[in-house]
């Protein structure tokens, strides 16, 4: 996993501006406040770099949207649905509406 050290060094001066705002300091003081903003920066692009390895490693092992719709009228095609039926209809929903997003 690569980082754009660009993108780091400008999401840590936005970082570091927005401290200077909120702390409402002269601007003097912008450059005592990167170092901190710079730990911040590199956390988040951390955080989002995994959220983006774990959305790609999902999209993987995703199933086929007619393989879980499949299941889906299976299951509802029962006689009677008793609350674990519900709960694994409620869990195949929510997988389909998250194939779907990863569709579009």
């Amino acid at each position: 996993m690569t980082f754009s050290r660009s993108e780091l060094f400008v999401l840590a001066w936005e970082l570091a501006r927005q401290d200077l705002w909120s702390r409402r300091l002269p601007a003097s003081r912008l450059r005592g406040l990167f170092p901190a903003a710079l730990s911040r920066a590199w956390s988040i692009m951390r955080a989002h770099a995994a959220n983006r390895a774990r959305r790609l490693a999902a999209a993987a092992t995703a199933r086929p949207v007619e393989e879980i719709r499949t299941e889906i009228v299976t299951l509802e095609c029962k006689d009677c649905l008793r609350g674990a039926d519900w709960q694994r209809l409620d869990a195949l929903r929510a997988e389909l509406n998250a194939a779907f997003a990863m569709a579009a």
